[in-house]
Formats: C-alpha cells, sequence, structure tokens
C-alpha cells in the first residue's frame, strides 16, 4: 500500500483579533483564496527571511505553483 502524505500537517490554532479576521477574510475574497491559504504563504515568507542558522532553506513547495486556485 503507498504511503499517502498529507498536504498540510501539523494544524494548528491561531487567535487574531476580530479586526485582522475582518482585513485577512476582504483580501482573501479579493484574491479568490483562503485565509488559510493568507496564513500559510505569510508563515512561509517569514520562515525564508529568518532561517535558522546552520539550516539550509526550505525547498520549493508544490503548493507554490498552484498560488491561485480558480474557483
Amino acid at each position: 500500500m503507498p504511503i499517502r502524505y498529507r498536504r498540510f500537517s501539523p494544524q494548528r490554532t491561531v487567535s487574531l483579533t476580530g479586526g485582522d479576521y475582518d482585513r485577512l477574510q476582504v483580501l482573501a475574497d479579493k484574491d479568490e483564496v483562503s485565509v488559510s491559504w493568507i496564513v500559510r504563504r505569510a508563515t512561509d515568507d517569514y520562515l525564508r527571511r529568518h532561517p535558522r542558522p546552520g539550516v539550509r532553506d526550505f525547498p520549493p513547495q508544490q503548493a507554490q505553483k498552484r498560488e491561485r486556485r480558480a474557483v
């Protein structure tokens, strides 16, 4: 049986202010993506700008190839 990998794992819960969430939702609606997609992208961008010393940068993820999905 082939090994199946989960696309995004592990899941975490974050708390946002109502205003921040509303702003993210407006941006997500405008760009036709989910708020989760924006948060994953922001996390990826942050981690790329702040790599751990001695650890090579992360390889490109397939998620970047499908930045905008047709809805």
